[in-house]
């Protein structure tokens, strides 16, 4: 009898030790997410660690007050009469890519969550939303009741703004919205890398309404708070998170695990002055074929583009503003050939950046990544003298001139007509398909944007 109640005993330690290392096992494999923010790799163990070639790491804080960037805007905003600037016109507008919305500049490859690979199974998500707690960063809709819904109350009187994911072409709400993040890397334990280009960017609008909400003056944005936040949720981390909840109560994980935001704090300036408007632009340039062979033996193609503009030169329709002045200086008005940020990154790559926020030639979408396009070949854009014009790159270098590529609005322009303080004119630029200096073209197809920018410095 004895002998069998110690075998049983036995058996039962047996068990014991056996549901203690089951316990152990799924305590160690759970799905869950951490963190990776630091100045020096930590342990091979650790559940941030970030093994070599899988990606890079650094120090982040997230959406903090300040945090963020403009979304691409312009650095300067103008405000104008509803007679110039209708019900419903966006006054100022730009895209920025997520590696600019922290409180750092991201590297693609950064990481910024690591995921145990059981996490899979449940998803990984990102968030996006206004700044429903904030009365000037995204507490009120304006937009809605004059016709343009999703478009936020700002810190000036007269505009609102409108944030757009450019992944999933939705607008940001007060209330969440959610898109998963898919085909994440992964390292060799199998554990997801959730990294700065898995994240979406952003498209930024402003929109003058007639509102009675907001500062009536001009100067620098110094109202903190951002309007709009991009969070994380995986695992733990921002846990409360859910499509539809109102962002003004529900903020879960802020802002150690919010990566992003979009923030007018000292990031743009609101003026309040007469200035110029583009009425028309030639839509589209299409340029003669052109083999490769002329190209490298530096023939060109050129093509015409017009642009038809208009200014506030007198009473009644600069009334109540600064007066107009052409120039690139403190509150006179320029104009500017902006290209798309891929295309001006592409430029500077290949060594065409002026150094000061500008770029010589405007290069094809997918330039030195689409095996489909063609390399070794760009447009340059010039006055009507011949001169080559530098291109913008950005439009947060106001005031810095020509290298940035700002050109007094009134340079090479001829007056049309006038009529109630408005004067009409026109101004034809030269776009020319050639070779690019010091390269080899190769063949394939070209496909471009730009946009004529005409902005108070």
């Amino acid at each position: 009898m004895s002998v069998m109640n110690s075998r049983r005993l036995a058996r039962i330690r047996t068990l014991a030790l056996l549901a203690l290392s089951i316990a152990v096992y799924t305590s160690d494999t759970r799905a869950e997410c951490y963190r990776v923010s630091y100045s020096s790799l930590p342990s091979t163990s650790a559940n941030n660690y970030v093994e070599p070639g899988a990606g890079t790491w650094g120090v982040w804080s997230g959406a903090t007050d300040t945090a963020g960037s403009s979304g691409g805007l312009p650095a300067v905003i103008n405000i104008n009469s509803m007679a110039f600037q209708p019900q419903g016109t966006v006054i100022a507008s730009g895209s920025d890519v997520f590696y600019n919305l922290g409180d750092v500049k991201y590297d693609p490859e950064q990481v910024l969550f690591r995921c145990t690979p059981e996490e899979a199974q449940n998803g990984v998500y990102e968030y996006y939303a206004t700044n429903g707690d904030s009365t000037y960063g995204g507490m009120y809709d304006d937009g809605a009741a004059a016709g343009y819904p999703e478009a936020y109350r700002t810190y000036y009187q007269g505009m609102v703004i409108r944030l757009t994911n450019t992944v999933t072409g939705e607008y940001y709400s007060r209330y969440w919205k959610a898109r998963q993040l898919t085909s994440l890397d992964t390292d060799s334990r199998g554990w997801l890398l959730v990294k700065a280009k898995n994240f979406s960017g952003v498209r930024t609008e402003i929109i003058r309404i007639n509102n009675s909400n907001g500062n009536t003056g001009s100067g620098n944005y110094g109202h903190t708070q951002p309007a709009g936040y991009i969070a994380f949720k995986g695992g733990s981390l921002s846990s409360n998170l859910k499509p539809g909840a109102d962002s003004a109560s529900v903020y879960g994980g802020w802002h150690n695990s919010w990566p992003g935001a979009i923030n007018l704090y000292n990031r743009v300036t609101i003026r309040r002055s007469a200035t110029c408007m583009v009425s028309n632009v030639t839509p589209n340039v299409t340029f003669p074929m052109i083999s490769v062979a002329n190209l490298n033996q530096n023939m060109t193609r050129q093509a015409q583009v017009q642009i038809q503009f208009y200014c506030q030169t007198g009473a009644p329709a600069n009334s109540g503003m600064t007066a107009f002045q052409s120039g690139t200086a403190t509150n006179q008005t320029a104009m500017g050939i902006l290209v798309q940020p891929e295309n001006a990154a592409a430029a500077v790559a290949q060594g065409f950046g002026t150094g000061s926020g500008g770029v010589s030639y405007l290069l094809s979408d997918g330039y030195g990544v689409d095996p489909n396009i063609a390399t070794g070949v760009g447009i340059r854009i010039s006055n009507k003298s011949g001169q080559p014009l530098t291109l913008l790159s950005a439009l947060a270098n106001f005031g810095a001139g020509a290298p940035a590529g700002w050109y007094p609005v009134l340079d090479d322009a001829d007056r049309a007509s006038s009529a109630d303080g408005l004067t009409y004119y026109n101004k034809t630029l030269t776009a020319t398909l050639m070779k690019l200096p010091g390269k080899t073209v190769t063949t394939g197809k070209i496909k471009a944007s730009a946009q004529v920018v005409i902005q108070i410095q």
